[in-house]
């Protein structure tokens, strides 16, 4: 009779357990990346017994009630909530993130609302640090799993590599620039920035030098022809100052340029073309016309090549700096004081002219190119220039061309270039791919893949013990979770979060029937009070 009482007490105290699981859950239907957990009941058995009746065993077994064995973890995938935060994640799919805390304990979270801190540190809303791989310039993964740091500012990088890429494409019918045109000015064929006609066409694309300060770098394209061959001089400058292409002992002004039947570049017939002489200073006086004409005795000049002209007018003395266009500027104020034709050395300088006197300029070093070409082929995917100095504290730049990219098609003129080169910019946004790949983008325009998440699972989820605050680790410290990068079995969702997988309903079924199995214990036990005393009561 008394066993009576105690197995309905077990139901009773599973009946409160089942209900703390259940209250539990409810509790947390809108705690960020929870994972409902169900009860497990176990059967009691207080007394079992087997004998045999005419050879066959008859069973006598007597339960001794319930208890909650276990609880088990519903790790089904959650609804998404919108919360266009781009540090909201959320996984679609298998795994859980990655966090450590300071004393160097990794958890293990389905809960993906992160934040920067003001280090730049990927943390969760406890200050753990997310886990994932560092990537370097190429996006390749460096280094082992470790803390997600996002550089809050980008430093400035001097651009060394300039790629021609498609579509990039030279005219095959452009015209060509005649070497000896039927005219009185045998020198207008002579490459002259200044006069359009002595080119086809021209682009440029902005780099940067050590310090982050943009430049200028111009290409003047050339079509040419020599005994019914055709073929393409490119001159190039950055800010007005030739590029010269080292080769075979010399520096040449122009790369020479060869292509294939099918448009293509013939890789090897690529010469530097027109190799330089250094000249030096040279003082040339005006004629008695008083007209500010004066005359460089060598010629033809590297645009951009004369380093200063110098003259008197009465007390001052003016420093012009050839602009590589043609144009005198003068070096302390800005203005054009003056012209220079490249073809055939003529300088002419507008306040000497009609002044009254008879004037000298002095013409510092200059360089003068010719019409022979390197010996040896260059490479097209690294042609090595060589360093052009800037003036401005920053170090010398040194570019490498690949010019693989550029054709040479019936079809019109198109110029497109990529290169290496960054100012400094600071940190404006982050966004995170599908694969967990975190881009940093920064105000000076460029976009970095910084880092990617890592992501953990478990071959038994049931290995996991809940640790509070959306937390994971597994029961046993050497228990190695699979790990792997986002992407591979899950997808992150950007600015999405998953919410409980609680099932509302579910639970209320469940709260109603933890309720009626309590009220049927404690009745049974009512019962057998009632019984034990009609049992005393025989006495009487």
């Amino acid at each position: 009779m008394l066993q009576s009482f105690y197995t309905a007490f077990t139901g009773l105290s599973a009946d409160k357990e089942w209900l703390s699981v259940i209250s539990d859950n409810i509790a947390n239907v809108n705690t960020i990346g929870y994972k409902a957990e169900n009860a497990v009941f176990e059967d009691l058995l207080a007394r079992s017994m087997t004998t045999f009746k005419n050879g066959a065993p008859v069973n006598q077994e007597i339960g001794g009630g319930t208890f909650i064995g276990a609880t088990v973890k519903d790790f089904s995938q959650g609804t998404f909530m919108n919360t266009n935060n781009p540090l909201d994640l959320a996984l679609d799919g298998e795994g859980f993130f990655m966090v450590k805390d300071r004393s160097g304990v990794t958890y293990y979270t389905r809960n993906g609302q992160f934040r920067l801190d003001a280090d730049g540190n990927l943390v969760n809303m406890l200050g753990m640090k997310v886990q994932g791989w560092m990537l370097d310039e190429n996006g390749n993964l460096a280094g082992a799993i470790g803390n997600i740091q996002i550089p809050m500012s980008m430093d400035p990088k001097a651009t060394s590599y300039v790629a021609f890429k498609d579509p990039s494409n030279l005219d095959s019918r452009a015209n060509f620039i005649v070497d000896n045109p039927n005219t009185a000015d045998v020198d207008e064929s002579i490459f002259n920035p200044a006069n359009s006609d002595t080119y086809n066409y021209v682009n440029s694309v902005t780099i940067y030098d050590s310090l982050g300060n943009p430049h200028n770098l111009e290409y003047y394209f050339i079509h040419k022809e020599d005994n019914g061959e055709a073929y393409w001089l490119v001159f190039s400058m950055i800010d007005g100052k030739p590029v010269e292409i080292p080769k075979d002992g010399n520096n040449y002004a122009f790369l020479k340029l060869k292509f294939k039947t099918d448009g293509t570049i013939d890789d090897t017939a690529i010469k530097g073309y027109g190799a330089i002489t250094d000249q030096g200073t040279e003082t040339d006086t005006e004629d008695t016309s008083d007209n500010g004409v004066f005359y460089i005795q060598n010629t033809p000049i590297v645009p951009g090549s004369i380093q200063e002209i110098t003259y008197s007018v009465g007390s001052v003395t003016r420093t012009l700096i050839d602009n590589g266009k043609g144009q005198l500027i003068d070096k302390d104020t800005g203005d054009i004081r003056g012209t220079v034709d490249y073809s055939n050395g003529k300088v002419y300088i507008s306040e000497l002219a009609g002044n009254g006197t008879q004037d000298s300029i002095d013409v510092s070093a200059y360089q003068t190119y010719d019409t022979s070409e390197s010996t040896n082929s260059l490479d097209p995917k690294r042609i090595v220039t060589d360093p052009v100095n800037l003036d401005n504290g920053a170090a010398p730049i040194t570019l490498s061309y690949n010019i693989l990219g550029l054709k040479q098609l019936a079809a019109d003129f198109m110029f497109y270039a990529e290169q290496d080169g960054n100012s400094k910019g600071d940190l404006m946004s982050i966004s995170v791919a599908e694969d967990g790949t975190i881009k940093a983008s920064y105000t000076n325009s460029k976009v970095q893949d910084i880092a990617r998440l890592a992501i953990a699972t478990f071959k038994d989820k049931e290995m996991l013990v809940r640790k509070g605050s959306w937390l994971y680790v597994p029961n046993m410290q050497t228990y190695t979770p699979v790990i792997m990068p986002g992407g591979v079995i899950s997808k992150v969702r950007s600015g999405m979060l998953e919410m409980s997988n609680v099932d509302i309903a579910n639970e209320f079924i469940k709260l109603i029937t933890a309720q009626r199995s309590y009220q049927a214990n404690a009745r049974v036990i009512t019962t057998d009070d009632q019984i034990l005393q009609e049992t005393m009561n025989i006495k009487r």
